[in-house]
């Protein structure tokens, strides 16, 4: 289930797959530029806009917590669903590519 309300700072410690949270930082930030803060031992959300849209908080959450992917799949957000279907076949490297033309 989607989090209503994940806190704007999350440690590292309770990031899921945490040896993959570079790879996913630098995709978000590809869609949504420096919505994601990395500290020596947390992550902060740095939302672009206020209220915070839909899709930026949904990119958020995946960061923290990509076993969501699946659900946030089930959300109108085109390009954040196309980065989390790359990011689930593994072929980040051919969206990086994509995302770069």
């Amino acid at each position: 289930m989607i989090p209503e309300n994940l806190p704007i700072e999350v440690p590292f410690s309770e990031v899921e797959m945490f040896d993959d949270l570079d790879t996913r930082v630098s995709a978000i930030d590809c869609l949504f530029v420096n919505i994601i803060g990395v500290n020596d031992d947390l992550i902060e959300f740095c939302p672009n806009e206020t209220p915070t849209s839909q899709e930026e908080y949904l990119a958020w959450v995946w960061v923290v917590k990509p076993s969501l992917g699946s659900e946030i799949l089930s959300k109108d957000c085109v390009e954040l669903n196309d980065l989390i279907k790359h990011y689930q076949t593994n072929q980040m490297d051919k969206w990086f590519e994509y995302i770069a033309t």
